[in-house]
């Protein structure tokens, strides 16, 4: 044993390192304020400071003081950006003593309380969410690959008899799924990473709320079965990453039973919103999903990646992957109620200890915190919602589903044909600013703000400060525009 490995591993130093750490973050949470929302900084210059600590061989406390410096930060009131909530505090040391353990989640025997625990985890956000006493399911790294696997459990129940699409791949059969128009990319990207092609994945068109128009369905599924494609999937969203517009769920259900198709909720972002007593109905149809996508990591306190993936038959769940892997799983033909073994079910073999975040915060807080949280943030939508209203120089896309608000700038002064241009400009002239933190999207070839409202201490008076902030950046760069390049 060497000397260097001696102190890699030694305890008293772990112990020092780890309480200057604590202290560090405490402090701090409590300054978070003293940062700008989004510290500006271009790609090079990062690099080069990131470089030097490598080169000179930074403490970590120095290490650490640099990330909590030049991080984006989602405690601070003033980020309104992307779809990623600050965690709550608990969670982070969940994350260091699962890092220390460090036990995959595969088989049951290499990490037995991770695996129990994501059991629980599972079973009481099933009876949260109000959904069927049959339902089962698994955690799992992000939204993304918990649709993917999703379809891929649809794709095996969904299969024409006679053929075996995990065997013999799509040779005998077109298959091909619909969706929202407006649903996330990574569906899309699934349907390609099956091998289904671009005829695979039917858009159907979205209403100028960007729902999902679902009297156009029963047309669009004779037409698939018409021209030789066999449909296997209708897949909804609760909501839209865009907008937070959801899908009217209960139509997607009745259609998908009409048509003997398996319905997928993507609801990474909102299926969370059925906690909150006064957004139900927004989830209303929410339990007839055959499978449904709920992130931790956007509505429900916790870091990312932390991923739900809920089957209404907890069976479905084991159809995805028909494999043998007899020095890990044993034999495949295993009982479909063995939820021990994380492996059977997800792509992932050494999966994090996922559990532990959310199963800390139930223990502790109780699930009232996310039902707290939740209606908080949605409130904040609404608040915001409203001061955009009553702006003469704001334009509000849609009154908000959730917690994600579009609008943009306008002055008479504007021809439209600028609009986007100038938006864009805002957003770009904000980011550098720093002080807050807003995206933009694209609605109907036009560019919106985008705030997406994740810090349940952001107040009104803050919210209008950055509505403040856009109008007179708006107005400054009408006053250059014979100078830029509109």
């Amino acid at each position: 044993m060497t000397e260097l490995l001696r102190r890699a591993y030694d305890p008293a130093s772990f112990r020092t390192q780890g309480h200057a750490l604590i202290d560090q973050l405490a402090d701090y949470l409590e300054g978070v304020t003293d940062h700008p929302a989004n510290p500006y900084a271009t790609p090079q210059d990062s690099l080069s400071v990131w470089r030097s600590l490598l080169e000179r061989g930074a403490a970590p406390e120095e290490v650490y003081r640099q990330l909590l410096t030049d991080n984006v930060h989602l405690h601070h009131p003033g980020y309104m950006g992307h779809q990623v909530v600050p965690p709550a505090p608990l969670t982070a040391l969940g994350d260091v003593a699962a890092s220390l353990m460090n036990a995959g989640q595969a088989v049951f025997e290499m990490g037995r309380p991770g695996a129990a625990m994501e059991q629980v985890v599972i079973e009481r956000f099933a009876e949260l969410l109000r959904l069927a006493p049959t339902t089962g399911g698994f955690l799992t790294s992000g939204g993304t690959l918990a649709n993917l696997t999703a379809l891929l459990a649809a794709r095996a129940r969904q299969w024409p008899a006679g053929s075996d699409a995990w065997q013999d791949g799509n040779a005998t059969v077109r298959p091909c799924l619909l969706v929202n128009a407006q649903a996330h990319y990574c569906i899309d990207r699934a349907v390609r990473i099956m091998g289904w092609g671009a005829e695979g994945i039917i858009h159907v068109p979205a209403d100028g709320e960007l729902r999902m128009r679902t009297e156009l369905i029963d047309g669009l599924v004779a037409d698939a079965r018409a021209r030789g494609l066999t449909p296997i999937a209708l897949v909804g969203s609760a909501c839209t990453t865009s907008t937070g517009t959801y899908d009217n769920l209960s139509a997607l259900a009745d259609a998908a039973e009409r048509h003997r198709l398996w319905l997928h909720i993507d609801g990474a972002h909102g299926a969370a919103v059925r906690l909150d007593p006064g957004r139900q109905q927004l989830t209303e149809g929410l339990e007839r999903a055959d499978s449904l996508t709920l992130d931790f990591h956007k509505m429900l306190m916790t870091p990312a990646l932390t991923t739900g993936l809920f089957f209404r038959e907890g069976g479905d769940a084991y159809r995805t992957f028909q494999q043998e892997a007899d020095y890990l799983l044993g034999r495949s033909g295993a009982a479909e109620d063995d939820w021990s073994d994380n492996a059977r079910r997800t792509f992932e073999c050494t999966k994090r200890t996922l559990s532990l975040r959310v199963f800390t915060l139930l223990t502790t807080y109780g699930p009232e915190v996310f039902r707290d949280y939740v209606v908080q943030v949605g409130a904040l939508g609404r608040t915001l919602a409203g001061l955009v209203r009553r702006h003469p120089n704001l334009e509000l896309f849609m009154e908000p589903d959730v917690n994600i608000v579009c609008f943009r700038f306008v002055d008479a002064a504007l021809p439209a044909a600028q609009r986007s241009a100038v938006n864009t400009l805002i957003r770009a002239t904000l980011t550098e600013d720093g002080t807050y933190y807003i995206v933009q999207t694209k609605i109907a070839a036009q560019t919106y703000l985008r705030c997406t409202l994740t810090n349940a201490f952001t107040t009104e008076r803050q919210l209008a400060d950055m509505l403040a902030r856009v109008v007179d950046t708006g107005q400054q760069l009408l006053s250059l525009r014979a100078a830029l390049p509109l």
